[in-house]
């Protein structure tokens, strides 16, 4: 079996929009045709989609940075760029989607087919056709593409089962999973928990299943991070009913229901308040005279829990178990889930920060970077005094010329941008 990976984090980008582009026409009939240049083709979105095809999230050790395709520029002829693919990243149902920057649960995906935005592709740049007006008839400049959108996610996988068996280590839980599901987990006879929580599915008299997963072993101290525990702990948090198993040959019965009442309790209240079946395992050892003796003293203390005796090695009560798990499911019904073709979009996916700037002087030159200036500047015809008129107002639109006027500059001092030096006051400026 492999090692189960239940986090991973994620880095993710959005394709960059494609840029516009200047062209005119250059038909038979018509030497002064008009503006014709095309607009930019859509980057690429990124959406993560639970898929029932997935059951860990191991393979996002080995790779941990989804980009997106990039839009295509747009064409002469009024021709638009090509769109770019979206990329669907796929990821076990019961996947929690979070913002590690911001510390945000963007979605929990719970739903098979359930889909989530997390990364908007940038918008196409318009050319110079979408510019052209009554009064300005051949723009010779255009726009380019908008920059797509880095994020970094963490994923959390919580499994997604209706029956949850907890219980100190050696509690009988792999045993009880083996014998009322399909499941195959590691059995063994010492006193130390499994290393990953295991599924099975249970039949129904009805003939439909239920889930079921065995959670690794609690230690006294597991919800403030000792042990295993702390890591599973939250797996059980779906499930609608928890199996409270406990070894009957135990010598303090009392305190070891104690500890694990404790972990679930410290780990949360809601689950602390889960109905339970307090299940003792292992009833082949000791009489029948004092299986029962042993179920009426417990009864006595927790009159709110159904106790019942069971072993899993020669099928003892495993059929009265699998009633009382039916009826307590048939009244624990589920919440409505999200339907599965919903698309989510995540307000975070749509920030495009294409707009911040850096300026700084260094040797009597002053610096201008940002991704959003050097894509202006990529489409900028210094050759063209109305292109250079376009960039101008861009930079002043963005607080460029305010910053380095802010910075004290004089008329003449050289401004690098994009590894090209320009004059201030003159040239671009």
């Amino acid at each position: 079996m492999s090692k189960f990976i239940d986090q991973a984090q994620i880095e993710v980008r959005s394709g960059d929009g494609g840029n516009g582009v200047v062209a005119w026409r250059r038909e038979k009939y018509e030497p002064m045709g008009g503006p014709a240049g095309g607009n930019g083709g859509r980057g690429g979105n990124i959406y993560i989609e639970a898929s029932k095809d997935v059951n860990t999230l191991i393979d996002f050790r080995y790779k941990s940075k989804f980009l997106a395709a990039h839009g295509e520029r747009g064409g002469s002829a009024l021709r638009s760029g090509k769109a770019a693919q979206d990329l669907i990243i796929k990821v076990p149902v019961g996947t929690l989607i979070k913002d590690r920057e911001r510390q945000q649960l963007i979605v929990d995906l719970s739903v098979p087919n359930m889909r989530v935005l997390v990364a908007e592709g940038g918008k196409g740049g318009r050319g110079n056709a979408t510019f052209a007006t009554p009064t300005r008839r051949a723009p010779h400049f255009c726009e380019p593409g908008q920059p797509g959108v880095t994020r970094h996610l963490e994923l959390e996988l919580k499994l997604l089962a209706d029956v949850g068996l907890v219980g100190l280590p050696n509690a009988g839980k792999s045993t009880l999973l083996a014998a009322i599901t399909k499941a195959k987990p590691k059995i063994a006879a010492y006193p130390f928990s499994t290393l990953e929580p295991g599924l099975g599915v249970a039949k129904r008299r009805s003939g439909d299943g239920y889930v079921v997963a065995d959670i690794p072993g609690l230690i006294e101290g597991a919800s403030q991070g000792l042990g295993l525990g702390h890591d599973f702990l939250r797996h059980i948090e779906r499930t609608r009913l928890i199996l409270h198993l406990v070894d009957i040959s135990s010598e303090n019965l009392r305190a070891d229901i104690a500890t694990i009442d404790h972990e679930l309790k410290t780990f949360s209240r809601e689950l602390a308040n889960r109905e339970q079946l307090l299940v003792l395992t292992k009833a082949d050892l000791p009489t029948e005279e004092e299986v029962e003796k042993i179920k009426s003293k417990l009864v006595r203390l927790y009159p709110k829990r159904a106790v019942m005796a069971i072993s899993a090695a020669t099928h003892r009560g495993l059929e009265q178990l699998s009633y009382a798990i039916e009826e307590a499911l048939a009244r624990l019904v589920r919440p409505a889930a999200i339907a599965p073709d919903a698309i989510i979009v995540d307000e975070n996916a749509r920030i495009h920060q294409d707009d911040g700037f850096t300026v700084y002087r260094k040797r009597k030159k002053y610096f201008v970077e940002g991704d959003g200036i050097l894509r202006l500047l990529a489409v900028t015809d210094s050759k063209s005094p109305e292109s250079v008129h376009h960039f101008n107002r861009q930079l002043k639109n963005l607080g460029v010329i305010d910053e380095l006027v802010k910075q004290e500059i004089k008329p003449g001092s050289e401004v690098v941008i994009g590894g090209l030096s320009f004059a201030f006051g003159e040239d671009l400026f």
